[in-house]
């Protein structure tokens, strides 16, 4: 991206004319400020995506579209659009050629570790200064800082979510040790995200907790900004799927045979994921599947249904696990009152499937396994994959649901798209970047920012800042020494242009893990 020195707000290009005169340093700090819009999360965020912050724009978009420029270029860059923008002699560009005369960025970066989990209102990240002619480019970085960071942070957090509801599912339940939990959450996301790099940004931050995607240029991220090999370890996978033009292609009326060619000629073994929607779902389910048992079952693999429209959780679960709903069975027939409080609502005839699910037909129609705590899950040459419209709370619903009617979720993968990583914004988590201090003629100065029309949310702390770990969980406290502020377990990431701390996938994966 060219013009990286113009990657800020345009009101911040006049800052360093309105700071007091002698400040000399400018030091703030990255927080998540609130959970009010994300409440799931209130344990904290994910720490994800300073990494790719530093190395991606920090180091390589500041050397390779400014610092190594040729100065006249780039303060002509910056020069011309910022006069026709606000007009040069309000901002000046003396301190741009001085920058660019001394060829790094002088800041100094210090942040927990990545993939730890930062409590709201605690500081994940601090940023300060190393030369006191630069004290604006603290601030002048926060627009940079945020946007590109917000995002990981913020989906890498719902991606934990994930996981650890997962978890306590696979606990409860008893999981067979051969289940793989990173691939029960497949990330289908990124034709909903927001361009290119929000799905890249996010789909890293899937895989900080799951294998399962289909975001194939995130692998290559993780590669670059991670350290990650795809040679060496597993970074994501997926498997053969089709898609509504691949069924609709063979006719409606031989829906059957493209199901049979498919699982018998296409892909004869291994696993094949068969979008199943595209016409009658409940018919699949009732009357194709039972017609191709046998050729299902004398396959070396696994066939996946995959439903993709309508409730989840009624789908998967069935309408009889609905406590909204009133059930019940008469005379080999299935009804369903969808208004049980309507006194004048009647009950409707609903389909075998509909009352039962997918998941228990699936049981009911290859046969079930049982999990050692006596859990039921249908035979593993069957799977089901459910990839529209799943959320944090529906996730939920479907494996208390599972639960209560004895099944596990052994072969039951639940796709995360944008309607949970694009749903998100800055505010989910309130982050921001706040100054809390500065120096001017040698002298500390604590800011902060406490709005009396505001809830709390944007109260700032004060001062210096130091985090210590207590009881496994960090804790800021404000208003420290200098000496103070260089002890804790915010380490340096990123010092005078270069970077200080490289993490790797594995590392984070496996922080994250150990929280859940």
């Amino acid at each position: 991206m060219k013009e990286t020195i113009l990657l800020t707000d345009g009101y911040k290009l006049g800052h360093h004319l309105q700071y007091p005169k002698g400040t000399e340093m400018v030091y703030s700090n990255w927080t998540p400020r609130s959970c009010k819009y994300f409440p799931e999360a209130s344990e904290g965020s994910v720490v994800f995506g300073i990494q790719y912050l530093v190395k991606e724009y920090l180091i390589k978009q500041f050397n390779e579209n400014f610092f190594q420029l040729p100065k006249e270029q780039a303060v002509k860059e910056f020069y011309d659009r910022v006069n026709n923008f606000v007009g040069i002699e309000n901002v000046g560009i003396e301190h741009i050629e001085a920058l660019h005369d001394l060829g790094y960025l002088p800041i100094e970066i210090k942040a927990l570790p990545e993939g730890s989990i930062c409590p709201i209102r605690v500081p994940m990240m601090t940023i300060k200064n190393t030369l006191p002619e630069f004290f604006w480019l603290t601030n002048y970085l926060e627009t940079l800082i945020s946007c590109t960071l917000w995002l990981p942070c913020t989906s890498a957090t719902s991606a934990r979510l994930y996981k650890k509801e997962l978890k306590r599912h696979a606990d409860r339940t008893g999981f067979p040790g051969d289940v793989d939990l990173g691939f029960c959450c497949h990330d289908f996301s990124m034709r909903g995200m927001a361009g290119v790099e929000a799905a890249i940004i996010s789909g890293m931050a899937h895989m900080t907790s799951f294998c399962g995607s289909e975001t194939i240029p995130a692998i290559r991220a993780l590669e670059e900004y991670y350290n990650a090999d795809s040679s060496k370890e597993l970074i994501a996978a997926t498997v053969p799927a089709t898609e509504h033009s691949v069924m609709c292609a063979g006719g409606k009326t031989d829906e059957i045979e493209t199901f049979r060619r498919l699982i018998c000629d296409v892909y004869p073994k291994g696993i094949v994921s068969i979008v199943s929607d595209t016409w009658d779902f409940w018919q699949v389910i009732e009357d194709f599947l039972p017609k191709l048992k046998k050729e299902i079952m004398a396959r070396d693999g696994r066939v996946v249904i995959r439903p993709d429209s309508g409730d989840p959780v009624d789908i998967i679960c069935g309408l009889r696990t609905n406590p909204h709903f009133n059930t019940r069975i008469s005379e080999g027939k299935y009804y369903c009152c969808y208004a049980p409080f309507d006194p004048n609502s009647d009950y409707v005839e609903v389909s075998e499937g509909q009352y039962y699910g997918a998941y228990y037909m699936l049981g009911k129609t290859f046969g079930w396994n049982t999990t050692e705590k006596g859990f039921l899950y249908p035979s593993t040459k069957v799977g089901l994959l459910y990839g529209d419209s799943i959320t944090l709370e529906r996730q939920k619903q479907i494996y208390m649901r599972l639960e209560g009617a004895n099944m596990a979720a052994c072969n039951l993968v639940l796709g995360v798209g944008s309607f949970t990583y694009q749903f998100k914004s800055r505010d989910s988590l309130g982050f921001a970047v706040k100054a809390t201090a500065c120096k001017v003629n040698g002298q500390l100065v604590e800011i902060f920012k406490q709005p009396k029309t505001d809830d709390g949310t944007k109260n700032s702390l004060k001062g210096l800042i130091a985090i210590y770990e207590k009881d496994g969980k960090y804790m800021a406290v404000d208003g420290v020494s200098e000496e103070e502020e260089m002890a804790g377990a915010l380490e340096p990431v990123f010092v005078n242009g270069e970077l200080r701390r490289d993490y790797t996938l594995k590392e984070i994966r496996e922080r994250i893990n150990a929280t859940l």
